[in-house]
């Protein structure tokens, strides 16, 4: 069989060895192979995140949403009564911008909380890839520019079990998770599976689903699958639910944070969704053909946040408040922030709005508050649901309202 993707042979020997393999099983290998996956830089090495990649993130768009989100940390910081170490662990880290841009506020303007702030960064890419060395490069020159302290962030494996008294915080992890398909046929839920056709290529291929979860998932969630016409398809993570657990796990105390794309059950679940959520991207286009070209693009799904919350019950967090970006950003002064910093920056777009450093201002401050809108925007970033939930302290409540 002849292919120019190592990633995609691999699967088809698996596939060959085996039999049909899972979507779940398939997303793990095209996303995270330790050399091969997308997420490890894909079989060129890239950087997959950011306006040169195939997707970006609120945190490319402007420092203004790390800092909101430098806020909330600071506020669970006084909330739990101002610790001597305060940890944070951010799992899919990336590039490490946003824990460069929660630094550079908190030397700004909590000199104290920066004082008991370490910051750790989780990245399933190898220590030892060149992605990964470059990552750690530019990081570490931008936070030796801001002076930030040597042992203010060190990059992880693994969240720790129980230990910590800090925060997790998590943006558009949850779904890149693997995640099986599943379909509705008659009276039962099939499984969609991976399989090779009789030319070698990647097809889709329904069968008896690979466990009775799939279909007790959405039982538990209430969704009236049963009712709905057959060929509705949808995405099942039980991988969410437990990376939620051990979310819930890593915390003696504290609070975690998660943001993502995604719905409730019930609003997620309908029956008018009826082909699902998946989706793959790729040099910031939708591309049609998830199969294709493993660790060469992306693969998302809409999270369920009814099982994030249930999960995380289960495990001891409680919930604290579940809203959208808008509304958190809103309330932790983003816009505020916004418009001080462009008065302060570029003064002249009033003063001067006839001159050419004027005329200059104007567009300045037009594009700094262009980027907010955009991430406050309801049909786009804005629309993220974010889901804070705490632990060991009974008194953390819409700690995002807590102001300075």
């Amino acid at each position: 069989m002849e292919t120019d993707n190592t990633l995609e042979t691999l699967i088809c020997q698996e596939i060959a060895a085996n039999g049909p393999i899972s979507f779940a099983r398939f997303m793990e290998l095209a996303l995270y192979h330790p050399t091969l996956g997308y997420y490890s830089g894909g079989p060129d090495g890239r950087e997959p995140v950011g306006w040169a990649g195939d997707y970006f993130t609120s945190v490319d768009l402007s420092p203004l949403w790390g800092h909101a989100l430098a806020r909330w940390l600071h506020a669970v910081w006084r909330a739990l009564g101002e610790p001597a170490r305060y940890e944070v662990i951010e799992p899919g880290a990336g590039r490490g911008l946003l824990a460069a841009t929660v630094w550079e506020y908190a030397l700004s303007e909590a000199p104290q909380w920066a004082s008991a702030l370490r910051y750790t960064l989780l990245d399933r890419v190898s220590a030892h890839s060149p992605l990964r060395h470059a990552r750690e490069q530019a990081l570490a020159t931008r936070l030796a520019q801001i002076g930030v302290p040597a042992d203010g962030v060190r990059w992880g494996e693994a969240l720790p079990t129980g230990e910590m008294v800090g925060a997790v915080i998590a943006n558009e992890l949850a779904d890149a998770l693997p995640t099986h398909c599943v379909v509705k046929q008659g009276a039962d839920l099939l499984e969609l599976y991976v399989a090779i056709d009789e030319r070698g290529r990647l097809i889709e291929q329904a069968g008896s689903a690979s466990t009775s979860e799939l279909a007790n998932y959405l039982d538990r969630y209430r969704v009236p699958w049963r009712t709905y016409p057959d060929g509705w398809r949808a995405e099942v993570c039980l991988a969410a639910e437990a990376w939620m657990a051990e979310v819930a796990r890593s915390l003696a105390r504290g609070a975690a944070l998660i943001i993502d794309y995604g719905e409730t059950a019930q609003r997620l679940y309908t029956r008018d969704r009826r082909h699902g959520t998946l989706l793959a991207y790729r040099q910031h286009q939708l591309v049609e053909r998830p199969l294709a070209q493993p660790g060469r693009q992306d693969l998302t799904a809409h999270v369920n946040f009814s099982a994030l919350i249930a999960s995380g019950r289960a495990s001891g967090l409680r919930l604290a408040e579940y809203t959208t970006q808008a509304e958190l950003l809103t309330r932790l002064g983003i816009w505020e922030e916004t418009v001080a910093i462009a008065a302060r920056l570029y003064p002249y777009a009033e003063s001067e709005r006839h001159t050419s450093r004027g005329q200059l201002d104007y567009l300045r401050r037009a594009s700094l508050r262009n980027a907010v809108r955009e991430l406050l925007n309801p049909h786009g970033l804005g629309g993220f649901r974010a889901l804070v939930m705490h632990k060991g302290a009974p008194g953390l409540r819409k700690l995002a309202s807590l102001q300075k």
